[in-house]
């Protein structure tokens, strides 16, 4: 199978502005601690980086922002800050630095953003700021990662200390395929799509979910389809759960029984 990428598809895509794929869009909570945001940018190449931190650290972070846009080759966003980072309220406040950068995006992309695509870190600031990451990615259904400190005398090494969390959408996405559907998905891996359709391990309209939420990716120009990284380590985790085994036995005995059982989806 042809590779599947992010490039080949932006080149199929670059003959119209409108249809062009949306940007991939990061958002990093900062604290005193900033090396790990170089990490970040190596690991995803990101189109357009926004910050949020404490207005004590905002200054700084502007100016970093301005050096890092130029290194990276990323579109400078906004560096959103808060007054109120040790309060009760801060949270509240942390989450509507979100709702402006999601704004922001909006205007930006005049309205053609996909959220889906973007990351949000959980590494810098303090752990109430990666409660608020972690909801806020769950809320724009966004891939939340954690950037962990090399060893000392260690190489950065991007591959190795970026860790992705699953999404709640790709979680639950997963969660609603049958076992015999999640099963068929891994024993093969990847192919062509219409043969995904017509032997009904997915309906149709389940395709552009499985891809939404990151479990597996399709050719720009192909009618081709494979699991994704992610993909694999979410449908193995539901796979190795106590209830898959239980849940496979239901199906295949309703099968056996005649009882007409959905195979492709159920919630």
């Amino acid at each position: 199978m042809e590779e599947i990428s992010e490039g080949s598809r932006t080149e199929e895509q670059a003959d119209d502005g409108n249809s062009k794929t949306p940007e991939r869009v990061m958002i990093l909570f900062m604290g005193r601690n900033f090396e790990h945001a170089k990490t970040s940018f190596q690991y995803y190449s990101p189109d357009a980086v926004h910050l949020i931190t404490s207005e004590e650290l905002r200054k700084p972070y502007v100016r970093r922002l301005n050096n890092w846009s130029r290194s990276y080759g990323f579109r400078k966003g906004t560096v959103q800050s808060v007054t109120d980072l040790f309060e009760g309220s801060s949270v509240n406040s942390l989450l509507s630095c979100v709702y402006r950068i999601s704004s922001e995006e909006f205007t930006y992309s005049e309205g053609r953003m996909e959220t889906h695509r973007w990351v949000v870190g959980l590494t810098g600031g303090t752990m109430h700021m990666a409660a608020v990451a972690t909801l806020a990615s769950n809320a724009l259904d966004a891939t939340a990662f954690y950037v962990s400190r090399p060893k000392e005398g260690e190489a950065v090494m991007p591959m190795k200390q970026v860790f992705e969390m699953p999404t709640l959408i790709s979680l639950k996405t997963a969660m609603a395929l049958s076992p015999r559907s999640l099963e068929a998905l891994m024993e093969e891996g990847k192919g062509e799509i219409p043969e995904l359709l017509e032997e009904k391990v997915v309906e149709p309209w389940l395709m552009h979910r499985l891809e939404a939420s990151g479990i597996l990716e399709t050719h720009p120009s192909q009618p081709m389809w494979r699991l994704t990284k992610q993909g694999w380590e979410i449908l193995t985790m539901v796979r190795s759960g106590p209830m898959f085994g239980f849940r496979l036995y239901d199906e295949t005995r309703e099968t056996k029984d005649g009882d007409g059982y959905d195979e492709a989806f159920h919630g």
